[in-house]
């Protein structure tokens, strides 16, 4: 499986799809998402309302590749009822830079199952805009690498290891056909 966005067709088709919907560099709009456009991304997708300024942050729509992945239905929930401690903080952390940033953020990292067995995630994250100025929604595309001996579903209560997160920020300005984005590198976020 990819280590990249730019190499894994699922993250790479999700950009693509956002940059698309740019008009003349703005932010694109909540509205502006058209699922009759995207159907093959539709089960990797997750949209997060941005709520109370930042504060927190709601699960409005979560595919069912993901729903099957994380053995639970997370729509409608927010981060803060589902983790805690330094899952909560990771996610609200990288959930927070795409809002500061204003730009798509790539993270990847790994789990360990309480097995011991470990997964990769694999995530992109976009911002969305319906007044151009704040950030009210999170366009989210996930995909996951399965170590050996997981079932998918089976990574309620995984551990996530922090030094292994990467983050890079996107360079929005770069011409969508160039490979010119400069990762930001951040280990043990959270």
């Amino acid at each position: 499986m990819a280590q990249d966005y730019r190499s894994n067709p699922i993250l790479e088709a999700a950009l693509a799809y956002w940059r698309r919907l740019r008009h003349g560099g703005s932010l694109p709009r909540r509205r502006d998402i058209d699922p009759s456009e995207i159907p093959r991304l539709l089960p990797h997708l997750q949209l997060i309302e941005v709520v109370e300024g930042g504060a927190r942050f709601r699960y409005r729509l979560v595919g069912t590749a993901l729903v099957t992945a994380f053995g639970k239905e997370y729509t409608g929930k927010c981060l803060d009822e589902l983790f805690g401690g330094d899952r909560l903080a990771h996610a609200s952390h990288v959930y927070a830079t795409v809002c500061a940033q204003r730009r798509a953020v790539f993270l990847r990292n790994r789990y360990s199952t309480t097995r011991n067995i470990d997964l990769m995630a694999s995530r992109l994250y976009m911002p969305l805009s319906d007044d151009g100025a704040s950030v009210n929604v999170i366009f989210g595309a996930l995909t996951f690498e399965w170590g050996s001996g997981t079932a998918i579903g089976m990574w309620g209560g995984a551990r996530l290891d922090p030094s292994t997160t990467t983050l890079e920020i996107i360079d929005d300005a770069a011409d969508a056909g160039c490979a010119t984005d400069q990762p930001t590198v951040a280990a043990g976020i959270g």
